[in-house]
């Protein structure tokens, strides 16, 4: 990376890390794009810049988060059977999540239903992630891991389906620990990988 891109991305990566600090104390609604541009020590155009509007930065934050998980979980899963394998990522993706205040995440979770450009860059996101399920599913499949009659596009929507409940629920309840979160998910994943496994390896 020259060194014109290398400032940049730091700019960015300061703009966002300044988003986040802001976000997680004051929430997003509380939180202007003024107040971002003074925590992270740059100019109100600078932000703009970088992202058009509050939207924008939020979506960031998420991409970051989830590309942080995608991309340090190789697509061979190795050894491990197919429940450690989905574990292993959909775990870590939900940790990830979860370190957002609960407030936040309702807050996020309120104005996603409200405001349409938000709602298409979080829908954007997420195909982003199922289709990469749908690339780790077809792995387990061509290495015989799952069952041959796999539909691997629906195999990836349920799983999806599985951590967006998961979110959903620890953000509406306040007293629902990460731990409680945690074990949940695991039986889920359990019950729907066995599900998937060829006959005889159940």
């Amino acid at each position: 990376m020259k060194l014109r891109e290398l400032k940049k991305e730091r700019t960015r990566i300061a703009i966002l890390d300044a988003a986040r600090k802001l976000f997680f104390s004051n929430g997003f609604g509380n939180t202007t794009i003024e107040d971002i541009a003074s925590t992270a020590e740059v100019a109100v155009g600078t932000v703009y810049n970088y992202f058009d509007s509050k939207n924008a930065i939020i979506l960031g934050l998420t991409e970051l988060d989830t590309a942080s998980v995608t991309d340090s979980i190789p697509v061979n899963g190795g050894t491990r059977t197919v429940e450690d394998t989905l574990f292993t990522l959909i775990d870590r993706f939900v940790l990830n999540l979860t370190r957002y205040p609960k407030s936040l995440m309702r807050e996020l979770i309120g104005a996603a239903y409200n405001e349409k450009n938000l709602t298409a860059g979080l829908m954007k996101q997420d195909l982003a992630f199922i289709d990469d399920l749908a690339v780790r599913l077809e792995y387990l499949l061509v290495n015989g891991k799952l069952r041959d009659d796999t539909d691997i596009q629906h195999a990836a929507l349920a799983i999806y389906g599985i951590v967006t409940m998961t979110v959903l629920w620890f953000a509406a309840d306040e007293d629902r620990t990460i731990d409680q979160t945690r074990t949940s998910l695991k039986k889920m994943l359990r019950t729907f990988s066995r599900g998937l496994l060829p006959e005889g390896n159940k």
